[in-house]
């Protein structure tokens, strides 16, 4: 976890408790922070794996070599 994921999951916090403290049922500001904490997640999972792309490549052209001598 970088320092940047941890400064996103301070200011979410302090957002849950302050709705909580404006008088929100805490029932619902945890659903709807696990309603918006799934799709995030996703994104940061999906932007974590774009960084592998060099390593497809090379990969690639392993398996085409393995197949050219297959009709």
């Amino acid at each position: 976890m970088t320092k940047q994921h941890l400064i996103m999951a301070a200011v979410a916090a302090v957002a849950a408790i302050a709705a909580v403290w404006a008088g929100a049922p805490p029932s619902t500001v945890l659903l709807v922070v696990v309603l918006l904490g799934c799709p995030l997640m996703m994104l940061m999972m999906m932007r974590s794996m774009s960084g592998h792309d060099g390593d497809t490549q090379h990969d690639r052209q392993g398996e085409d070599h393995k197949g050219a001598g297959q009709p």
